[in-house]
């Protein structure tokens, strides 16, 4: 009988592995579906593994928000980044919180936490799908796990590790939903959350691949849901980029109840400031709080100062051109051809609001094949959050993304996979 057996070899899953194996006395073994384990892990913070971020708060979860609170409370990102020390990964925090190996390399963290596991014992089992988890009989304790190929484990505990649903391509299935849903523990709704936009192609016909800095906000059903600044990546039918991708899961939870979405883009966010940070105090005139304002009367003095500027180059300089002319098309400006002095004061009205508020209809987002993380997920009011126990099963206990947790980009959802790992080795280790 093994002591425990971790059922996926993802980050959850290995963290847990070298937490419990690490005193030595444990017998410990993962169980990965696919042909290698922490595939996914390999794809984090752009191949760098973002492993953490110092600033996480409560406000960067989503769904059991209350279960993360109390996760970073029990494992806050310094004891995260002094377990990986002692695996052998001192980390760099850049000027965001963001912390990464100081490798630089998300191989050399997979390669540490495969590698730690092995030393101390923990046996990994690859190509080793799960198929059921029973409970053993009355008085017996422990679990039965029963695999696809014909064997049963059995363990005094389990705990549940396999991830969520983003990235298929990379080992992500959902078997720990059903796993867990035949052990009593309800799932939810799943949607993809970290995603591109979905837009209507005319919006952004011709712009793919083109970046530019802003503010993007999610708009349903006339309400604000959430804003966020940054690159904004244009993409065939779509708006990608760190900050609309923060945006998906908002607008995957306002679809689903019926809402209608836009998102609306400030393309001269903070321009202003910028423009002026390098002028004398007495060369800066006084800005209006108005950011469309500030946007109409820029363009009044441009159009002055380059009357015969054709439309389609009006805006070069301040957008990529492809951009400018995108937005001036939004405004109803044509032909494009025209020259700037031409523009009456309507015009260049609604050519500052299609800069500082360019409206495009969001119609969904992409799916699971290129989400990063799953919204949703396996209810938390089941489980112990002291401890991720669950409530229900006896020596069964379940972390990462298989439950309904899921924060925002920059090292959030790694660090609610390691901490929800590491507080269910800790249980472990008290109670055996």
């Amino acid at each position: 009988m093994y002591d425990v057996l971790i059922v996926g070899g993802g980050a959850s899953g290995l963290a847990a592995a070298c937490a419990l194996a690490e005193p030595g006395r444990l017998r410990v073994a993962v169980l990965e579906k696919q042909p290698r384990v922490g595939r996914k892990l390999l794809s984090t913070g752009n191949g760098r593994c973002n492993l953490t971020n110092v600033n996480a708060t409560p406000g960067h979860y989503h769904g059991a928000r209350g279960a993360a609170a109390r996760a970073l409370k029990l494992c806050p990102p310094n004891d995260v980044l002094a377990f990986f020390e002692r695996l052998g990964v001192p980390a760099v925090v850049d000027g965001e919180g963001r912390a990464y190996p100081m490798s630089n390399q998300a191989a050399s963290v997979l390669d540490a936490l495969r590698l730690y596991a092995v030393e101390h014992g923990c046996e990994i089992f690859t190509d080793c799908a799960v198929e059921d988890i029973a409970p053993l009989g009355k008085g017996a304790g422990g679990l039965t796990v029963r695999t696809a190929d014909g064997r049963s484990m059995r363990a005094r505990r389990a705990i549940v590790a396999t991830g969520g649903l983003a990235a298929p391509k990379l080992g992500a299935c959902g078997d720990g939903y059903r796993l867990l849903e035949r052990l009593g523990h309800p799932t939810g709704a799943r949607w993809p959350a970290i995603a591109a936009l979905k837009v209507p192609a005319d919006a952004v016909r011709g712009l793919k691949g083109l970046r530019a800095a802003g503010a993007i906000a999610l708009w349903a059903d006339g309400r604000l849901v959430r804003e966020e600044r940054g690159e904004i990546l244009f993409a065939d039918g779509g708006i990608s980029g760190i900050a609309a991708m923060q945006l998906a899961r908002g607008c995957g939870e306002a679809l689903r109840a019926g809402k209608q979405c836009e998102v609306r883009l400030n393309l001269l966010d903070g321009w202003r400031d910028r423009a002026l940070a390098g002028l004398r105090p007495e060369d800066a005139r006084p800005a209006d709080k108005s950011p469309f304002a500030q946007a109409e009367q820029m363009l009044r003095d441009r159009a002055k100062h380059l009357p015969a500027r054709p439309v389609e180059d009006f805006l070069n300089g301040i957008l990529p051109k492809r951009v400018g002319q995108a937005v001036a098309r939004a405004a109803g400006i044509s032909p494009m051809t025209r020259p700037a002095g031409s523009l009456d004061g309507a015009q260049l009205c609604a050519l500052a609001r299609a800069l500082t508020e360019w409206r495009i209809p969001v119609a969904g987002t992409q799916g699971f094949e290129q989400a990063q993380v799953t919204a949703g997920g396996v209810r938390m009011d089941g489980f112990d959050w002291d401890t991720l126990a669950s409530r229900r099963v006896p020596g069964l206990y379940a972390a990462g993304e298989v439950l309904d947790v899921d924060g925002d980009c920059g090292g959030f959802n790694l660090q609610w996979a390691w901490s929800s790992a590491l507080i269910a080795a800790r249980d472990i280790l008290r109670n055996l």
